[in-house]
């Protein structure tokens, strides 16, 4: 029985995917019908994992392997600051319904305030993250990855 299982867990394994997607793409669960209709913040919960396990895929693929740096250079990246910047640099790139998710991710009241960042950049930051878990649900991964790759260039 236990060789049954070790061969089934070795055959689920698959290469890294480059896109930074691979996990994000094996935990999907399903139906994303109602994915535009949810909360800004509930989009936003998700979006801030999708965001943040990009980062730090893209983060493996700059060839640092020491997890101090990968830490620092993660949290310079998913911070409040720079996902303002991020979503600022990529608006225009925007569709009508990606701005309306954005903007309903921004304008969502919130309990918890920015620490080190202005209320500005917090709000902007969660309306990146509200886009990003809405294009995860609705399985848009080829423009989330074109949008994050947008991101990196505007902190790049």
């Amino acid at each position: 029985m236990k060789n049954k299982l070790a061969a089934e867990d070795n055959s689920s394994n698959t290469k890294a995917n480059p896109d930074g997607l691979a996990v994000l793409k094996k935990a999907d669960s399903g139906s994303t019908d109602d994915s535009y209709i949810m909360n800004g913040l509930t989009l936003a919960y998700i979006g801030d994992a999708v965001f943040e396990l990009m980062v730090r895929q893209h983060m493996l693929s700059t060839g640092s392997r020491q997890a101090d740096k990968l830490h620092k250079h993660t949290i310079a990246l998913v911070n409040a600051g720079s996902q303002s910047a991020m979503i600022m640099h990529i608006m225009e790139m925007l569709t009508e319904r990606e701005l309306s998710v954005y903007k309903r991710g921004r304008n969502s009241s919130t309990v918890t305030s920015a620490k080190h960042q202005s209320v500005n950049d917090y709000r902007r930051a969660t309306g990146l993250e509200a886009l990003f878990g809405y294009l995860y649900l609705n399985k848009e991964y080829e423009r989330l990855k074109e949008l994050f790759g947008e991101c990196m260039n505007a902190v790049s």
